[in-house]
This record gives structure tokens, sequence and C-alpha cells, in this order.
């Protein structure tokens, strides 16, 4: 049995730049575990050899106490010599720490994620992701209870929290808040930081039904109007773009790169998180056209969107074509995936074409368990699709 904290030196929090202090437990090498703490450090404000911060550390005092404490706890389970798992051992020594505090749990699974975004993203673009949410709904939480414990959360403190909200939230908002909320509670039960009193969750029933969203997508009659009235603005390329590549999202256009682009057609790996999906699809004169107006040399990237902070700008671009649309005298409202969405309807609900291709086409998960998918579509088969739904929206001026 080998316990001990060490700093990872193998893994940087892009958000400060430091390595994340890790406990490490060995049992065996089918029992182990390196939990996170909720401290971290630059290498410059590290001693190795003790495994202890140096007194440059602006954290010093505080983390100094917790490895004292914490290796007492160590030094009594190894003289007990009782045989412990690993998640006990993690239990055990990091257990008093997070137990108390719904907040410093949450802040620790927020660096974990920070880490698994670093190690997994697939786009230089720095969209924040599931940390990011993390990150602002715990924002909310505090702001709404400056502390919180575990055992506090019960029906009673979710029932006041989303009348609280009911004031300036739509239930749609609330029920994200505090799905995030069961989220950050059930991976401390999972890992024994916390053992409530009753099987019965506390969320059980606090969930109401949102109202039914709006369409996010336009019908074939909206995309002619969209197609049909060109508006000289990057926001109305970034939209229509989207569309002829075959409904790709906006972390698409924003991530592609001039190497993805060969023999006149884009091939990547969705740059969505929690996909491996590839998009091998033809650029037809429509997108090459907007391609060739954002080329320019010495870039990498096919358009300029790099050059912003991405989530900001997701945000202005969605409600820039927002207006775009409102003066075509759109009615539906469009979001960021409208693109993806109306590709996807027109295909498969207006013109009737096969929905196994649009599929592939779009990159969408073939586990649908209607699906006949059995393969990929040859690329001549892909490509007719495509491009019928490109020409379906050739259109009329308003």
């Amino acid at each position: 049995m080998k316990i001990r904290f060490y700093l990872d030196t193998k893994t940087t929090l892009k958000t400060t730049g430091e390595h994340p202090l890790r406990l490490y437990i060995y049992i065996s090498a089918k029992d182990r575990k390196y939990p996170f703490t909720q401290y971290s450090s630059l290498v410059k404000d590290w001693d190795f050899k003790k495994e202890m911060p140096k007194k440059s550390h602006p954290l010093y005092i505080a983390i100094s106490d917790f490895l004292l404490e914490k290796d007492r706890k160590i030094l009594n389970l190894i003289n007990s010599r009782d045989k412990r798992t690993a998640p006990e051992i993690e239990s055990i020594i990091l257990g008093k720490e997070t137990s108390d505090s719904v907040y410093d749990f949450w802040d620790v699974r927020i660096k974990e994620l920070e880490i698994h975004r670093d190690n997994t993203s697939k786009t230089d673009i720095k969209t924040g992701g599931t940390a990011t949410k993390y990150t602002d709904n715990l924002n909310v939480f505090k702001s709404y209870k400056k502390t919180l414990k575990f055992s506090e959360i019960d029906y009673n403190f979710l029932y006041k929290f989303r009348l609280e909200k009911s004031k300036k939230c739509k239930d749609g908002g609330i029920n994200a808040y505090i799905a995030n909320l069961r989220a950050v509670y059930n991976q401390a039960v999972k890992r024994g930081i916390y053992k409530p009193e009753t099987s019965v969750s506390p969320f059980h029933g606090i969930k109401t039904s949102s109202k039914n969203t709006k369409d996010k997508y336009l019908s074939l009659k909206e995309m002619k109007i969209i197609a049909g009235n060109q508006v000289d603005h990057n926001y109305y390329r970034y939209f229509m773009l989207c569309f002829y590549l075959g409904g790709l999202d906006f972390i698409d256009i924003a991530s592609l790169k001039k190497e993805h682009i060969k023999d006149n057609r884009v091939k990547f790996i969705r740059f969505k998180g929690n996909t491996q999906e590839v998009i091998d699809n033809y650029i037809f004169e429509e997108a090459q056209e907007i391609i060739d107006y954002f080329d320019e040399p010495g870039s990498e990237f096919i358009t300029p969107i790099h050059k912003y902070v991405y989530k900001p700008y997701r945000q202005k671009y969605i409600d820039g074509f927002r207006k775009i649309a409102e003066d075509l005298k759109i009615k539906t409202e469009t979001f960021s995936k409208s693109p993806r969405y109306s590709f996807i309807n027109i295909g498969g609900k207006e013109l009737y074409l096969n929905r196994d291709i649009i599929k592939e086409i779009t990159g969408h998960a073939q586990n649908d368990t209607h699906s006949i998918y059995e393969g990929r579509f040859p690329d001549h088969i892909k490509d007719k699709v495509h491009k019928e739904i490109i020409d379906s929206i050739k259109a009329s001026k308003i």
C-alpha cells in the first residue's frame, strides 16, 4: 500500500498554468486512485523533495496545513494495517475536506473537467466547455447562499431555490442549475465523500416540465428567403457557410483549418465534445465562395472567428443574425444550431431524402434503433443528397 501527495507536473491547468496537487493511492494494479485536491502550484513554488509548497506560494500556509493534517491520516492508515480499498482510503483522507462543503467539491470537479477538456479538446478555439458551465452555475448558487453543505440539500432547499429563481429565470434555466447541482451531489455520493441518511433522492420530483421549446430550424420557405437575399455581413456568411457545408456547428467553422480541405472536400472529426463522428463533405460553389471571401494569406483558419474570444463572439453572432433574420421578416427565432437543424429538417421532412445519408453528411451519431445505417455511403451518393438540399433553397427575393 502506497499513499502520498504529489504535484502532477504532467498535467497543466490552462486557466492558471499551474499543476494540480493530487493524492496517490496504490493498493494493487487493479485497485488504485489518483484523486485531485482543490490545490495547485507552479513548479517554481513547489519543493519536490519535501512535496510541500515553498514559502513563495501564495497559499503556502493553507496548503502546508492541509498536507500536515492529511499526512497524519495517512500515517494512521498505514500503522493500522487494516485492509482498505483505494476508494475507501480516498474517502478517509479527503472525505472531511469536502463532505461538509458542496462548493469545495464543486471546485474540485471544475478542476477535473478543465483537465479533461485540455486533454481531449479537438479544437484550438477556447470554448470553455463543461468546466465553464460548472463555474457559471456554481456562482449562481453562491449568490443564492454563500455556504452550502451536502446535508442541507433537501427538497425544501431546492423548492425555495426554484421559487426564488422563478422571479427572473425560465423553467429551463432553473432546471439546468438544479441538474448541475444534482450531478455534483451524485458524484460526491459515488465517491463516498457524502453519505445521505436516506435512499430517497432530494431531487426527486423537483424538476418541472418546461414549456415546449421553440423550433430551432427554419422552414424551406424561410431558408429560400434568407438564401435569396444576401446580406453583406460576416454573421450572414457564417450562417450560410454552416448550412452549405452540410449543417455544421458554429464551433466547426470556427475551428476548421485549411489543412482540413483536400480535393475540394472538407474532412475532419466534429469539434463538438464527446463525439468521434467524421465529416467528409463536398465543398459546393456556394460554400467555396464564402471560403474564398474569408481567405487570409498566412492564416491557417478558413474563417476569422479564431481572432475573437469564442463565447462572447458566438453570442454576438447569434444576436446579430437574429437581427438579420428579423429584417428579412423571418418569424422563426434563430439560434447557433439553426443552420444544422434546418439542413436536417429540410432534407428529411420537406424533401423526404434518405435520413441516414443526411445523418452521415451532418456527422450525426448513428445509434438510432430505427436506423438502417450499416456503414459509410459512397461519396457520390452523399454529394447528390447534399446538392439537392442546397439547390432546394435557391430562390426568391422579398
